[in-house]
């Protein structure tokens, strides 16, 4: 499955404060709901085929998304998952996109995305704290 990330609307997407239950129709795969830590508010979705988290408030709104391969992710027109931290570094410096970086990964606080990387740099995770003015869409591969 691919997710862009982008200010218009698609036919399928997923976005802040959608409730659970459409989360799970627009998804349309098994799911197996979780507890992130003992001090979450509310159980997530594990979409575990389509390597995704959903994480919702205590109205079962969808709040944030974790984003893992096999699934492709596309932020800028660019697919972040499986990229070097460094290349996605040059890539936004270029694009002057303002951005910060640790040990962790990536933040690029403009479009609520985090990235996490493994020991070699490599990003194995995608995090959206959705917002209002952004949406997730999706196009089956």
């Amino acid at each position: 499955m691919k997710f862009s990330l982008s200010k218009e609307k698609g036919e399928k997407c997923l976005f802040f404060k959608q409730s659970r239950e459409h989360v799970r129709t627009v998804l349309a795969s098994d799911y197996v709901e979780f507890r992130k830590s003992q001090f979450s508010s509310n159980t997530a979705d594990n979409f575990n085929k389509l390597g995704i988290h959903c994480f919702y408030d205590e109205h079962n709104l969808l709040q944030e998304i974790e984003i893992f391969k096999p699934s492709l992710v596309f932020i800028l027109g660019i697919d972040f998952l499986g990229k070097r931290k460094e290349k996605l570094e040059k890539i936004l410096s270029n694009l002057n996109i303002k951005y910060d970086s640790d040990e962790m990964g990536i933040v690029i606080d403009e479009l609520g995305v985090s990235t996490v990387s493994d020991k070699m740099n490599i990003t194995e995770c995608i995090y959206f704290h959705l917002t209002d003015s952004l949406y997730i869409n999706i196009c089956l591969e």
